[in-house]
């Protein structure tokens, strides 16, 4: 410390509260809120004595701290501390106090008030001197917040270049959740995202080279609750600035903000990818109805290069003729790959506030597999999968529609109920396979005895059912034995050939009532298997059965 340097801290300190500015005079009895202890030096800075105080206030032992030089504890202070400074230093009086950087045993610095008082021979010569080293970090800190507090209801932090927080504002801790207290407490570094460090280090380094220039950045902060919030900074070099000494940063929580323009980015990116990866075909079309936009999808499906959608007209060219307005329909579609494919049309017309120009947006949709599945899933609900004629349940369908039109138009409707004789013994010998074959030829041979407008269906077993619509018993009857006929031939199996039978029972509304249809042929059929098989026997309403 050179003697210009001393003469501006006495300066700066005639103007310091005056409980700062104690005398050596007044050392041993001044009463104050700071922890200080009291030290006893040589004239060359080496400390001959130490009170036990200083275990609370800089860490150290009254033992350890003996013989050591000053500059242990305040490195700036002790550093050019000798006899003639000490002159220049107490030229006036024999008390002087000043503000220095103290040093504590862990290597925590602190704003130090150091009271100095002079130790003469009787001569008057300097001999030594009596140090009070007082911490006033809190009440240093205390005072700048409350006058830059008082001058602000902006969020401000005032920090060191290594970014350790002098002071801050009260609006900084009420947007990070601190205390006022803690706020200077916590290291700055840690507040400032680990992904942002490395821009507030270099925006420092800018600002340290170039005093005049501002930066202008937004990092992510820690509050209390270990969220991250999104910050605008505008930093200023203050460190000249004798009220300050400090970089200046003026905050700004933008968290609301950023996460509203993530949102926006992120939907932008969202629809975008579903667009452009969607199976399904989109176009934007213009109020002119051709294509303005074609995803990747639309070109696939319709197998047209996209650069030919554009300028043409989807909707035309998918559905023509049709309405305007929106609407969804499905459509024939035979594919440049000479597939038929089942494509679902959707328009929807775009609302006034879409961009000038564009009137509807289609999408298409590839329904064929769809459409396959649903007819092979009704078709296994509704057909035998060995012979692949209609199922009991259909059958049931097909009666009481044939019901319907019967009560609607009059005309008769006749059920004949057909078993096949000697189908066991085939089973026996040939096995379930060749029983299978045998079912599968009978039901070819049934569906080319009746007629086209006959419903012939497996009822379960080896029962069949025909329905026959608008006929008579000798037309019914007919049918029974072209039947007969058909079943005669002897059927070929893997195995060897095999000749069946049937007994049929034939029931017809009137007399019957149509629901009683099929149980009233059902019991002409066992009618028929005990005269021996192979015949037709009809249900007579008035009385027994009656052998054809």
């Amino acid at each position: 410390m050179n003697d210009v340097a001393i003469r501006r801290l006495q300066r700066a300190l005639s103007s310091a509260p005056s409980d700062v500015g104690a005398t050596a005079s007044r050392l041993p009895v001044v009463a104050t809120p700071w922890a200080g202890c009291t030290l006893s030096l040589d004239v060359d800075g080496t400390i001959v004595w130490a009170a036990p105080a200083t275990r609370e206030v800089l860490g150290w032992s009254p033992e350890d701290l003996a013989g050591s030089h000053i500059s242990l504890l305040t490195p700036r202070l002790g550093g050019d501390l000798d006899e003639a400074h000490l002159a220049v230093l107490l030229a006036d009086e024999d008390a002087a106090t000043l503000i220095d950087v103290g040093v504590k045993r862990d290597g925590r610095t602190f704003k130090a008030s150091i009271s100095l008082e002079a130790e003469r021979s009787a001569a008057g010569e300097v001999t030594g001197v009596k140090a009070l080293v007082r911490d006033v970090t809190a009440v240093v800190s205390a005072r700048r917040l409350r006058e830059l507090a008082g001058r602000t209801r902006d969020a401000v932090v005032v920090a060191d270049p290594d970014l350790s927080v002098q002071y801050a504002t009260r609006a900084v801790a009420e947007m990070l959740g601190w205390s006022p207290e803690d706020v200077p407490a916590a290291p700055g570094s840690l507040l400032i995202h680990p992904a942002d460090r490395a821009a507030v280090t270099e925006a420092v380094a800018r600002l340290l080279a170039d005093p005049d220039r501002t930066e202008r950045l937004v990092v992510r902060l820690r509050d209390k609750q270990d969220r991250w919030l999104w910050v605008e900074g505008t930093i200023t070099n203050c460190l000249a600035d004798p009220d300050v000494r400090g970089l200046v940063a003026n905050l700004r929580d933008v968290t609301d903000q950023v996460r509203t323009q993530d949102a926006l980015r992120l939907s932008g990116a969202l629809h975008q990818a579903m667009v452009e990866t969607a199976d399904e075909g989109i176009v934007v079309a213009g109020q002119d109805g051709t294509t303005r936009y074609a995803n990747p999808a639309m070109a696939r499906l319709l197998g047209i290069p996209a650069e030919r959608l554009y300028g043409s007209d989807p909707v035309a060219l998918l559905v023509p003729g049709a309405s305007e307005g929106g609407w969804r329909q499905e459509v024939g579609y035979l594919h440049p790959d000479g597939s038929e494919r089942v494509l679902q049309v959707t328009r929807s017309p775009l609302s006034k506030e879409a961009a000038d120009g564009l009137g509807s947006l289609v999408m298409v949709a590839d329904v064929t597999e769809v459409r396959r599945s649903e007819r092979a899933l009704r078709h296994r609900a509704l057909y035998d999968p060995l012979t692949g004629l209609p199922n009991r349940y259909l059958v049931l369908d097909r009666l009481e529609m044939a019901a319907a039109r019967q009560a609607r138009s009059g005309g008769s409707t006749a059920v004949l109920f057909l078993d096949l004789d000697r189908f066991k013994p085939v089973n026996d010998t040939h096995g379930h396979q060749g029983g299978d074959e045998l079912l599968r030829q009978l039901a070819s041979r049934l569906a080319g005895a009746v007629r086209a407008t006959d419903t012939v269906g497996r009822h379960g077993g080896d029962e069949f059912v025909i329905i026959c619509e608008d006929i008579d018993e000798a037309a019914a009857l007919s049918v029974a034995s072209r039947v007969q006929s058909a079943l005669r031939p002897a059927f070929r199996l893997p195995a060897g050939s095999v000749e069946v039978g049937a007994s049929i029972g034939v029931a017809l509304s009137p007399p019957y009532d149509v629901d009683d249809l099929i149980r009233s042929a059902d019991v002409a059929m066992y009618e028929a298997k005990q005269q021996g098989g192979c015949c037709s026997v009809v249900a007579s309403g008035d009385g027994p059965a009656q052998s054809r």
